[in-house]
């Protein structure tokens, strides 16, 4: 599996699991490829995944305060 792939799945999980919303149902999904390059460890793209999750998510309109609550806690 590519690491694009591979984030995408991740960062899709994130926001089905948190948000209840699918992943490819948002506007900028493909957004990942700019964070994401093949080098990078499967730990590296887990440790960025709410980092990807707020983008999308930001990108797609929603409030910046919920992002911040929903990618990083309160």
């Amino acid at each position: 599996m590519s690491r694009v792939s591979y984030a995408q799945h991740k960062v899709g999980q994130f926001i089905m699991s948190k948000t209840g919303i699918n992943f490819l149902e948002l506007p900028d999904s493909a957004t990942i490829s700019d964070w994401v390059e093949e080098d990078m460890s499967e730990k590296q793209v887990d440790d960025i995944v709410p980092d990807l999750a707020w983008e999308i998510l930001d990108n797609s309109g929603m409030d910046r305060d919920t992002v911040d609550n929903i990618c990083y806690g309160e």
